[in-house]
Parts: structure tokens; sequence; C-alpha cells
């Protein structure tokens, strides 16, 4: 089910479609169907080039930064923070920091930050090493070693491969606690949904905004309207896939 999940949404995304519009093109045009090519053609680049419009694809992803607010500080009832894994690529030759990807790097600083300011609370590190020789957990957590936490503060959660096992696994760790949860803001609604799924009662703490910018229409198609897109894209089938599934 897991590999089922990755590869469906591997294609559901704003260039998986365009890359699955541009090979039909091809297929009329190699058939000598020309005119269903021109078409499936424009409609691809005007589908790529509305989806890598800002002030398009902000709209898309605002509904969902937008769920919940961020947190000034942590309650002081809580024990544990827990800050969900991003992406990493592990190697010596690279700063610790430049190992994690940015939107893993933004989470670890956030949840370090709410660590500092609660001066009680464990901070849980999940994530799987996938096809890496470390886990995502352990960098994650050695670059809260670095940044001055305590090793005894910091429990390492190994083995979950996607969000839903990040919050199973949790369960087993901190019990009926209420935990302060850590992820993009983006992918908040999402997470916290399948936390209380699995019965841990959690507190949003969101990060990694990426709908900041004033709105302006005076914007050409970019990587960054492109990014916007890919993300919401990403949640909101992560959403339809938790209702098929069963696991939302």
């Amino acid at each position: 089910m897991f590999f089922l999940k990755k590869l469906i949404s591997s294609f559901f995304t704003p260039f998986g479609i365009f890359f699955i519009l541009t090979a039909i093109s091809l297929f009329f045009w190699f058939k000598k169907s020309h005119k269903s090519a021109t078409a499936t053609a424009i409609f691809a680049f005007l589908w790529i080039s509305l989806l890598s419009y800002y002030p398009l694809s902000s709209k898309l992803l605002s509904p969902l930064e937008q769920s919940y607010a961020a947190m000034e500080t942590p309650p002081v009832s809580v024990r544990y923070i827990h800050v969900l894994g991003s992406g990493h690529v592990s190697n010596p030759k690279f700063p610790l920091s430049s190992q994690l990807e940015i939107n893993s790097l933004v989470r670890v600083i956030e949840g370090i930050r709410l660590h500092k300011l609660s001066k009680q609370c464990k901070l849980i590190f999940s994530g799987s090493a996938g096809r890496d020789p470390i886990s995502e957990a352990r960098i994650n957590g050695k670059m809260a070693i670095a940044m001055g936490v305590k090793p005894s503060d910091i429990i390492l959660l190994e083995t979950p491969r996607d969000t839903y096992e990040e919050a199973v696994a949790d369960k087993t760790i901190t019990g009926n606690e209420t935990v302060i949860l850590v992820t993009s803001a983006s992918h908040m609604p999402r997470a916290k949904a399948l936390f209380e799924k699995a019965g841990v009662s959690v507190i949003p703490a969101p990060t990694d905004f990426e709908v900041k910018n004033r709105e302006t229409y005076w914007k050409f198609p970019s990587a960054e309207g492109l990014n916007c897109s890919e993300k919401a894209f990403h949640e909101y089938f992560g959403l339809i896939w938790g209702k098929l599934s069963g696991i939302l």
C-alpha cells in the first residue's frame, strides 16, 4: 500500500500531469492526428503555466497553510514536541545543515525553538532511512544536538516511512499525553488528522510557511509558483488517499 501510494502520487502532481499530457500529445502526433496533438500540447502548456503562476498557486496552498496559527510559546503542561521529517541525504562532505532538505531543516529549527522555551519538553524526531544508510530522525537529532539540545532530551523514531506511521509510533511513546506537533503549515491539516486518528492529542505548531508574499498579479510563471502548486497537490492527494484507504 505504501509503495502504491508513492507511485500514484508521483503522477498526481502538476509536472506529472504535464508529462502525461505531453506524452499524449506526442502519441497523437505520431498517429498523424495533428489537430489532437496540437490541442493537447496547448492544454499542457496552459496547465503548467497557470500552475506556475504564483498568484494562482498561492491560492491553492493558502487554505491549507492558514488552517492553524503559528505557536508563540508552548503550553507549560506539555511534555513532548514531535518534529516530523521531510527528507534528507546523509553525506559527510556536506555540513549537517545541508544534509537536511530545507523543509526538514525549518521544522527542526522550530522544534528546537519551542524546546528551549519550554525547558521541559522532550524532542521527538521521526523518519526512516529510506535508501540512505542513516535515518532522517538520527540526522535531525544530530542537528538538534549541534544546536545545543541535550541528547537525553531527544527521542528518535527511526522506522516510520510516512506521517501515518509516525503517528502510530508516537502513540507508543507518548501514550495519552498531549503532543506539540511541528510540521510544515501546508502539511498540518493532514498530519493533525492522522495523529488524532491514531489516538494522539496534538497541539499544532505549524512552520515552513510558503505563502508570505504580498499578492500581486504582475508576476511571470516561476519555479516558486510551481513549488506552491506541487505542495498543494501533494497534500490534497494525501487527504483524498487517506479517506479512500480509511486512515483518515
